[in-house]
């Protein structure tokens, strides 16, 4: 488990007490300061703001240190986090964290979201699994691969990973395969595992999706599905009916804004 994970499944890397600390930066420890006061009802002094993480030796802000009762919890147990602990699908206190950061129970149960570019060695072996899923010839994702890692083109491929094995994935190309070819850039061949799904994890995949072509200045996104009530949930809008190449049944076409 990457040490940065809290107990909980918070991500301590990327928070932004710990980076005032190992920064030294006292602009963001008073920004935190305020925000944790106005966010708690209580004040909290930027001298509070002082931790390395969650489960790594050092600093630790009073709450961290001895309030927190999952990180107490876990301490007691011996665990390494929640996520080996046999109550997690019970405990109320970790259902609140993961509410209000699904992320959490992704770290905790291992998995790991990453871009092609960002471990291109799989391009292979994530072509070949997104042929088995949908039958669409393996060297036309490589090509599409090829342009993306090539920097050839932002329409990007999105794995999240248990282990070394592809869980889910995405990815985004001009037209999947329909008729209006106005409509562009089309998210595609989204699937997940089905022993790993109702985690998130496709929600997840999308909206990497979505912030990854947002940041390129690449705004709105398409979708082509014939599932209703699931993209809804992630801010996706069905939009109107198109005829995919060589059906006479129209899908349904979403747009993400």
């Amino acid at each position: 488990m990457n040490r940065y994970i809290a107990y909980c499944g918070l991500d301590c890397e990327t928070c932004e007490a710990r980076l005032a600390t190992i920064r030294h930066d006292e602009v963001l420890r008073e920004k935190v300061a305020a925000l944790w006061s106005k966010l708690n009802g209580a004040e909290i002094t930027p001298d509070m703001i002082r931790c390395t993480g969650c489960r790594i030796p050092g600093e630790k802000t009073p709450y961290c240190d001895s309030i927190c009762p999952i990180r107490r919890c876990a301490s007691e147990k011996g665990l390494e986090t929640c996520g080996s602990c046999s109550e997690a699908d019970s405990c109320e206190r970790l259902a609140a964290i993961v509410r209000n950061t699904p992320a959490a129970l992704h770290n905790l149960k291992g998995y790991a979201f990453l871009t092609l570019r960002e471990c291109p060695d799989l391009m292979d072996t994530a072509a070949e699994w997104f042929h088995e899923k949908w039958h669409v010839p393996k060297e036309a994702y490589l090509d599409c691969m090829r342009a993306y890692l090539n920097g050839e083109t932002e329409y990007g491929w999105f794995l999240c990973l248990k282990g070394t094995q592809i869980a889910g994935g995405l990815g985004v190309i001009e037209n999947d395969f329909h008729e209006r070819k106005d409509l562009t850039p089309n998210v595609c061949a989204v699937y997940t595992e089905p022993a790993h799904r109702n985690l998130g994890i496709a929600g997840r995949l999308l909206n990497m999706a979505v912030e990854d072509l947002r940041a390129r200045g690449i705004s709105p996104v398409y979708l082509v599905t014939d599932h209703t009530g699931f993209y809804e949930r992630y801010s996706w809008e069905f939009l109107c009916l198109v005829h995919s190449d060589g059906e006479e049944t129209p899908s349904r076409m979403y747009i993400h804004r």
